[in-house]
């Protein structure tokens, strides 16, 4: 398989690249399917998978980015990636902005459910269920279902035909219903095609489900698609990038996990727990079958460099796809937009004086997370001790390929036009380099807990000191990227594929549903294997009293989901279904008491050990000159270093040793590599760290901030006034004003 099948992709044959052909012929065969009978579509394989790529192109994650706020994409939006057809990937958008991953982002750096100055009510709640007629969740589950059903009435197609074209149907229905499950709880449930003329208005009208019967018919199309796909695409130069039998098993478990979580299994019901063990057990099994893997296991690389390749090295080689469970492929074409199927990431992860769109900050509460290099956590004991302004010491191998920090090397492959890019310190991206160091022009703004200085290397005001890089093509690994770099339009022809679920979620799946059934040994030989892959060995700083105490398994379980999955869009969903943001504390006043949470003690929080996010101030971490080193206005000819007359310090490629030992007498730092001790020594001299308060809503009365709070409702959602107006029979949830008067009485945890 080529790259070139990447920028021969229509956006109405297919969303996902070369699922039909390696050539550019099947582009030809754009047709509107609306003028062709049953006959024409159902009972000719290429036009059934035709018909397949327009479900693909409707219901793969969206990858052209989110407009990070929600007032402009909320409650009336009709966009494609508005929130109801939201599959979070990683970027700030209007869940994962909630959690602990990203700091300055959501109304007024909250995140949108945890502002204090909103109330949420049926009027303003996001329309997960219903975003207008052409893009609401139910059209696209119609056009799963119509496949469904029609292939099934099919005269000429092969039963192996059937199969796979039903199976990859149902999974994308799947996906849909998961969606507003987590959300909801129960929703309608359809499973036959429903009639369209105004005649049957009344029929299409179903009322919702219970929680546990939408959830069973999940399992039962995720299940039933793992029987019908096959484990692997026999020829995958047309299919790579279809889902598989594993892909549906995966999918299954992690449903499986998410029902048997807090947020829905309050009373911590075994079963549900042992559903799920079973589910991620046959996913594993099925994905072994299809020979996929863990990429790059046994050789992780300097500072996992290898493991830095998942996302930018998928094509050749033994790593072949072996790490992708499911996944939405893209391409770099030029041409008009209906070719365009660009994954935004690179574009978005880029700061702005290299053609970037800025860049994503992440919270110093996430850099500070990350355990040392020794496995210990930088709260626990052990080699290394961790100095905050020295962040970049002594940490876990990925610390190095989730964040861009100042004094190191950030690659891309392009030549730099100074016309266009005027600012542009560099003359080609093998130069780049990030030296952003701030420094303030008045001790007004220094002092100031929620202000940001100034940037060298003509980065301005940009508040950004360290950086989201994770899933960066950086050159400095030795890949050949995928995107095309342009000065006047930066990254943003990108055919990166961007992976929704990957082998190593899959694991951490099992893990969770292992440590469910009390299996405390198998988890943990999943987390020792997990690490063990970026580098680490023995037992890799695990704490052994995880293998006896199934509360604290959860907990490390959590912990390495946090770090290994760092910015691709899991964290909210862990922070959601485990209730972390006050521990599920009061949920008796809105459900009554089966809404407690008694199977976890009353508070998941207090049972895992850790601290309510209601509880957490995020903040950005920024870098900036010692004030009594250098202070003045910004210039773009003048930084501290002119000013200064000083050199940049040497910019690190990534690849060296990053420990150092601390004489605990002398203070001494005995460092493994001269070029890390150069940059740690220039930290020391000249710069100081700033933790810049995000959450800054301010009490009008007071003038003080106010605590971020997640509002207890949002665990389970309520639905918006007009998605009950569309369907009167479909009752609001309990806690919820009713469109039509008085409280909801849908119970999403109910019997």
């Amino acid at each position: 398989m080529t790259r070139n099948i990447l920028k021969t992709i229509s956006a109405i044959c297919l969303f996902s690249a070369a699922l039909m052909s390696c050539s550019d012929d099947f582009l030809a065969e754009k047709r509107p399917f609306g003028s062709f009978g049953e006959n024409d579509i159902y009972n000719d394989w290429e036009s059934v998978k035709l018909r397949l790529n327009y479900v693909y192109q409707g219901s793969l994650p969206y990858f052209r980015g989110y407009n990070a706020d929600a007032r402009n994409m909320g409650g009336n939006s009709t966009s494609t990636n508005g929130p109801s057809d939201l599959w979070p990937v990683g970027l700030p958008d209007v869940l994962s902005t909630n959690a602990d991953e990203f700091a300055g982002y959501g109304h007024n750096g909250y995140g949108y459910y945890r502002d204090p100055s909103t109330v949420w009510t049926n009027t303003n709640i996001h329309k997960y269920f219903w975003t207008g007629t052409n893009e609401s969740p139910w059209k696209k589950m119609r056009e799963c279902t119509d496949v469904i059903v029609k292939v099934g009435r099919s005269e000429r197609l092969t039963e192996n035909q059937k199969n796979w074209a039903q199976g990859q149907a149902r999974f994308f229905r799947a996906t849909r219903y998961f969606r507003l499950f987590k959300r909801f709880g129960g929703t309608p449930v359809i499973r036959d095609l429903q009639g369209t003329t105004l005649s049957d208005s009344l029929d299409l009208r179903v009322s919702r489900q219970s929680t546990e019967e939408t959830f069973n018919f999940i399992i039962e199309d995720l299940t039933t698609a793992g029987e019908q796909l096959p484990a692997r695409w026999e020829e995958e130069a047309n299919d790579w990038g279809r889902v598989t039998a594993g892909s549906a098993y995966a999918l299954a478990g992690y449903v499986a996990n998410y029902y048997a979580s807090p947020v829905f299994n309050r009373q911590d019901e075994q079963e549900r727990w042992q559903k799920a063990y079973e589910l991620n057990t046959k996913a594993i099994e099925k994905l072994n079958e299809g020979h996929f893997g863990m990429s790059y296991e046994g050789n992780p690389g300097n500072n996992a460099s290898n493991w830095a390749k998942i996302w930018c090295n998928i094509f050749g080689g033994d790593n072949l796809n072996s790490e992708a469970v499911f996944m939405a492929n893209c391409n770099n074409a030029s041409g008009d937009g209906s070719d365009q199927l660009y994954n935004c990431l690179e574009q978005q992860l880029r700061p702005s004086n290299c053609g970037g769109g800025g860049g994503i900050s992440p919270s110093a509460e996430m850099v500070d997370a990350f355990p040392m290099a020794d496995g210990k956590r930088p709260t626990e004991a052990g080699l290394y001790q961790y100095d905050k302004k020295l962040f970049f010491l002594n940490r876990d191998p990925r610390f190095y390929r989730t964040f861009a920090f100042p004094g190191t090397q950030w690659k891309f492959l392009g030549t730099i036009d100074p016309t266009i890019l005027k600012n542009c310190p560099y003359k080609n991206g093998q130069e780049y380099e990030l030296q952003n160091y701030a420094w303030y022009n008045n001790t007004e703004n220094l002092e100031a807990v929620d202000q940001y200085g100034y940037y060298a290397d003509s980065l301005a005001r940009n508040g950004k000191s360290i950086y989201v890089r994770k899933k960066s093509q950086d050159y400095g690994l030795g890949v050949t990227p995928m995107y095309v770099f342009e000065s006047s339009s930066g990254f943003s022809r990108n055919g990166q594929p961007l992976i929704a679920m990957r082998y190593t979620e899959v694991l951490l799946n099992l893990a969770e549903a292992a440590c469910g059934v009390n299996k405390l040994d198998e988890a943990y030989n999943i987390l020792v294997r997990i690490r063990q892959r970026v580098g680490y060995t023995g037992d890799c700083g695990l704490n052994p009293e995880i293998l006896t105490n199934r509360a604290k398994m959860f907990e490390a379980i959590l912990y390495e989901r946090m770090i290994e999955l760092a910015y691709e869009g899991k964290r909210f969903d862990d922070c959601h279904r485990w209730m972390l943001f006050d521990g599920g504390v009061g949920q008796e006043a809105i459900g009554g008491s089966s809404w407690a949470p008694s199977g976890w003690g009353g508070n998941t929080c207090t049972y895992l050990g850790v601290t309510p996010l209601n509880n957490v101030k995020l903040h950005r971490l920024e870098i900036y000159f010692n004030p009594e080193e250098f202070m003045g206005e910004y210039d773009l000819n003048t930084d501290p270093f002119t000013a200064l007359d000083i050199e940049k310090p040497k910019a690190l490629t990534l690849n060296e040793n990053f420990t150092t030992i601390t004489d605990p007498e002398t203070g001494n730092h005995t460092y493994a590599n001269a070029d890390v001790k150069a940059l740690a020594d220039f930290y020391r001299m000249y710069l100081l760290r700033k933790d810049i308060v995000t959450m800054n809503v301010t009490d009008e009365e007071t003038g003080n901030l106010i605590d971020p709070i997640w509002d207890s409702k949002c665990y389970l959602m309520g639905l918006n006034s007009t998605d009950q107006e569309n369907n009167p029979n479909v009752i609001q949830t309990v806690g919820w004003d009713s469109a039509f008067g008085g409280m909801g009485t849908f119970d999403p945890l109910a019997k």
